[in-house]
């Protein structure tokens, strides 16, 4: 099968999500990013190729098989050629 099309309509609406983001807090064209495939190996490379200096992630508390298997910001963490920030953003109900 073909997915070429729906990779490019879920490309073009984080685009837009992007963009909308962006432009409400000011961030200009040229430091927007939006690449695609596993975050964990695509955010410490484009982290570099902008000589970052300062990597922020948002971090969910882990139990059972999601602790065992790892997560994104742990992947960051130990991927990256840089500092990474990791913030709690779990939500109380």
């Amino acid at each position: 099968m073909d997915f070429s099309a729906i990779q490019e309509e879920i490309h073009g609406q984080a685009r837009e999500q992007l963009d909308r983001l962006c432009e409400g807090i000011g961030v200009p064209e040229s430091h927007r990013h939006l690449v695609t495939g596993r975050p964990e190996a695509e955010i410490p490379t484009q982290a570099k190729a902008v000589n970052g200096d300062l990597i922020v992630v948002g971090s969910h508390a882990r139990w059972g098989l999601a602790l065992l298997l790892g997560s994104t910001t742990d992947g960051v963490m130990h991927g990256a050629d840089c500092d990474v920030l990791a913030v709690k953003v779990d939500i109380e109900d």
